[in-house]
């Protein structure tokens, strides 16, 4: 079979690790620059590619999607494009192994195939496939390449790539990667005390990306964001968009057109949600790009913002069926910001696997709560609690009972895992305290309300899951409280 184009992808690899191995020192202007990096790198590698296609003999070169790690476009098809976008590969893989010793790798794959006017395609011996058989076979190739890493530097170049290097005298290690080269230079991590360090030119280049962000942003540091309360940090992510991409499209038309949105929504799209609302002064937009982002700022609104982010993916892809789900680690604001990160992303983890593979969760507080009805009823919950104790005088130290009851009845259902037998007494103590607490608000009938509706319908209502949300509700709203913010 003859084809008539080419469709290529890239992957860069290695994201999440490198992008959050960094030392405190300024973390945040380092963090900014490097996730400017990374999607500049990758418009410039896809850049070179459609230089080089065209330079070759394609007639034209479409790139359908860059963003968040990944680009894929389509060229025409030829042995001498082919070779040349082999060649160029090879190029960009050394480059990128030069800069970043391994931290960085990038996979660059192709497939042949023809299109039909109906939309499907052939590639590779197959016929009228679905156009998302491209990227399948694509997204194959990339897992194959990342399983032989640095293939092409061992074949070519054993010694120099096990070989270890000889610097001599004391060596250069760079102080915010830790990676050990005789290309260190030196920089000033802290102008306060001239504090010089050794960093990689590429990890000199990202700060200077960050601080030029910085003028231009006027972002602060992550202890300035937190202020005297906790410091948030953001991770949020589509769900399913790898399948949605192999398996929702009847033509590469509705993927150029999808990907444009997606593109819009989570570059520029996030970054001015926040810049331009209420939390332009609380938080400060880290990496958005792809289909993920990530976010630090003050704790609180790191929660609000998701939530806000959450309802614009729903109307902004009505009609697409994308469902976003994320974590937020709440931390102390002199914290290590890649422990941090790591905490985060273990978050937007537990969101993803909510309830045997549920995704279109949300994690914060320890707990998972889904987007679809739960989350809002937490924070109706929340901002009633608040509501009585600011403004009723209801005592602080419900919320504590009803923590403490929810973490009883958690015990209790590990025991019963465990093979032990149910133990209800809980359910008695709490409806008891709940009565007493009445009885010292009994001139007060919004508290006395509230608590009898909590005593008889919602703590032991939906099999103890109101509990749960509603411990949780008291956990937020105590934090909150804390920190004096209505």
């Amino acid at each position: 079979m003859e084809y008539e184009k080419l469709f290529i992808g890239g992957d860069l690899s290695g994201i999440q690790r490198f992008l959050y191995n960094i030392s405190s020192k300024k973390a945040a202007v380092s963090l900014k620059g490097r996730s400017f990096y990374l999607q500049q790198y990758m418009e410039n590698a896809c850049s070179k590619l459609k230089e080089v296609a065209l330079n070759a003999g394609s007639g034209s070169a479409d790139v359908i999607y860059c963003s968040g790690g990944k680009f894929y476009m389509i060229t025409d098809f030829s042995p001498k494009i082919t070779e040349a976008i082999e060649e160029c590969s090879r190029t960009i893989k050394k480059d990128i192994w030069k800069k970043h010793y391994g931290q960085l790798g990038i996979n660059i794959c192709y497939t042949p195939f023809n299109e039909h006017p109906n939309g499907q395609v052939d590639t590779l011996g197959q016929s009228n496939q679905m156009p998302g058989m491209l990227w399948s076979i694509v997204n194959k190739d990339f897992t194959k390449q990342k399983n032989q890493k640095f293939k092409e530097f061992i074949s070519c170049d054993y010694e120099s790539f096990f070989n270890p290097i000889a610097i001599g005298g004391k060596p250069k290690v760079c102080s915010i990667t830790g990676i050990e080269s005789p290309e260190c230079v030196y920089i000033k991590l802290d102008e306060e005390n001239e504090e010089e360090s050794f960093v990689l030119p590429s990890v000199k280049e990202q700060i200077q990306i960050g601080e030029e962000l910085r003028n231009k942003e006027h972002f602060k540091s992550f202890e300035d964001y937190a202020g005297d309360s906790y410091l948030g940090v953001l991770r949020m992510d589509v769900d399913g968009l790898g399948q949605r991409f192999i398996k929702g499209f009847n033509s590469i038309k509705e993927y150029r057109i999808f990907s444009g949105r997606l593109v819009d929504f989570f570059g520029d799209g996030i970054k001015k949600m926040q810049r331009e609302t209420e939390y332009r002064d609380y938080l400060n937009t880290i990496y958005s790009g792809g289909d993920d982002l990530f976010i630090v700022g003050r704790w609180d609104k790191t929660i609000d913002f998701a939530e806000y982010i959450h309802k614009e993916t729903k109307r902004c892809f009505a009609h697409d069926n994308i469902t976003i789900s994320g974590g937020v680690a709440i931390v102390k604001p002199k914290f290590p910001i890649s422990k941090a990160a790591e905490m985060a992303g273990e978050a937007e983890e537990a969101a993803k696997n909510f309830r045997s593979g549920e995704k279109n969760a949300f994690h914060f507080l320890g707990k998972t709560v889904s987007w679809n009805e739960e989350f809002d009823y937490v924070k109706k919950y929340k901002n009633k609690f608040i509501q009585l104790i600011t403004q009723s005088n209801m005592s602080k130290g419900i919320l504590h009972k009803l923590m403490l009851y929810a973490s009883i009845a958690d015990a209790n259902k590990r025991r019963v895992d465990e093979g032990d037998a149910e133990n209800f007494s809980y359910v008695w103590h709490m409806s008891y305290y709940l009565t007493r607490f009445m009885d010292r608000y009994d001139k007060n009938e919004e508290v006395c309300s509230f608590c009898r509706d909590l005593r008889n319908h919602e703590l032991l209502g939906n099999s103890g899951r109101n509990l749960e949300l509603i411990a949780l509700a008291a956990r937020w709203a105590e934090l909150l409280l804390k920190d004096d913010i209505n």
